[in-house]
């Protein structure tokens, strides 16, 4: 690597990228699958009577691109190994990470493999699971449940995430598992994930759930972003979500009774945009926004200030906690590029009043041309790197985290 370059790997997307995410579970030849999620919004066209009315409206194409990344630190020398088109454009994507998931179906045909969601402008959610072989680190996404497509309704989705606390395995070979996902028209909605065994397709997909969360002058809001309050170690807040809008909102919900939020948190200059559950430890989530700030809260605490306000120097879009490295986190800061941020101290706390916290900026990559949307970790056994993407450019890197 020329020392004077600022980036590892870098490659071009054929659509517009706008998420990135690595499963942290690397394959037998230790590398990771990354998946970017790519929207391209098409313009209607006007027929040839040139009748403006009559003319196609415009639709959103997508695609998922599958790289695997090992300690060579690049998107691989024979390009992506799989190109998935999409019922519409990609908005979100997120791996389970608890671990693979287990489907028996009717006639005792066993499926596993880890799983992997969209979030898709159609409103529809669709869920892959990955399959190959152990040998030399093969592994393709199958497509195996999808959601109602229902935009006019619910509008676009924007965002999801799993309910890593519970992600189980039944009696019967089968595991299951939630979601929670947030749209454009204000609303959130919980989805029942579940082996199934009298089902054609052997992943069953439910809306268990739905309500209004967030307005704006009396009118439906964009949720931009949402997660469960809970993690794979730690299930103390399971039936609690954290939501962000373009109401300048953050606001959290029990599962148990939705009709009003059990916190409303004001403050922001702007919609919130991106929150994240730390994966580790108990009480610990970030929230970020369009106003430049990621905010760290303490569950013990969320009715009054945030631990930490950490100015990043562009609009947040993804807040991405390190698998392993509890005081790091890595931002998608949009037209600011991406930064990297220690949080010295935000573990050693027993109690909510002895946090001893020191946060800085210890990494600032700036070779994207356009907005930083996508970004995640490469933690490796003996390397580690991040990569991230960006929209109109239609680029991806892999860069030194260090």
């Amino acid at each position: 690597m020329d020392p004077k370059q600022k980036w590892i790997d870098k490659l071009e997307t054929r659509l517009n990228a706008c998420s990135l995410e690595t499963l942290y579970t690397p394959l037998n030849d230790n590398s990771f699958p990354i998946v970017i999620g790519c929207y391209q919004l098409n313009e209607g066209e006007p027929k040839e009577n040139g009748d403006e009315d009559s003319s196609e409206k415009p639709s959103r194409s997508g695609e998922l691109l599958l790289y695997k990344v090992d300690e060579n630190l690049t998107f691989g020398k024979g390009g992506e190994m799989q190109i998935v088109d999409t019922d519409s454009g990609v908005l979100d994507g997120k791996w389970l990470q608890g671990g693979p998931f287990s489907a028996v179906t009717s006639e005792s045909i066993s499926y596993k493999g880890h799983m992997y969601a969209t979030a898709n402008a159609s409103g529809s959610l669709n869920l892959y699971q990955s399959q190959g072989t152990d040998e030399g680190g093969s592994v393709e996404l199958k497509h195996v449940a999808a959601t109602d497509a229902d935009a006019d309704t619910n509008g676009l989705a924007l965002s999801l995430a799993w309910d890593e606390s519970n992600y189980k395995l039944g009696d019967d070979g089968n595991c299951s598992t939630r979601i929670i996902s947030s749209y454009s028209k204000g609303s959130l909605a919980v989805y029942d994930i579940a082996g199934e065994r009298t089902a054609n397709d052997h992943i069953e997909c439910v809306e268990s759930q739905r309500w209004d969360a967030h307005t704006l002058f009396g009118c439906q809001a964009e949720v931009w972003t949402v997660c469960f309050a809970s993690n794979r170690h730690y299930n103390t807040y399971a039936d609690t979500v954290i939501s962000g809008g373009d109401d300048c909102k953050m606001k959290l919900w029990d599962l148990r009774l939705t009709t009003k939020p059990t916190a409303v948190k004001i403050g922001f200059d702007a919609g919130v945009t991106a929150v994240a559950y730390h994966p580790t430890l108990e009480h610990i989530f970030a929230a970020g926004s369009y106003d430049e700030y990621v905010r760290i809260w303490d569950m013990r605490k969320v009715s009054g200030e945030p631990l930490e306000n950490i100015h990043v120097g562009g609009g947040v879009w993804r807040v991405k906690w390190h698998p392993t490295d509890k005081s790091r986190i890595l931002v998608g800061a949009m037209h600011g590029g991406c930064r990297i941020v220690e949080i010295a101290g935000i573990e050693s706390s027993a109690t909510v009043d002895d946090y001893n916290i020191d946060t800085s900026i210890t990494k600032e990559f700036t070779e994207h041309e356009s907005m930083a949307y996508g970004a995640d970790w490469i933690s490796g056994e003996n390397y580690e790197a991040a990569a991230s993407c960006s929209f109109y450019d239609k680029a991806a890197f892999i860069w030194n985290a260090v």
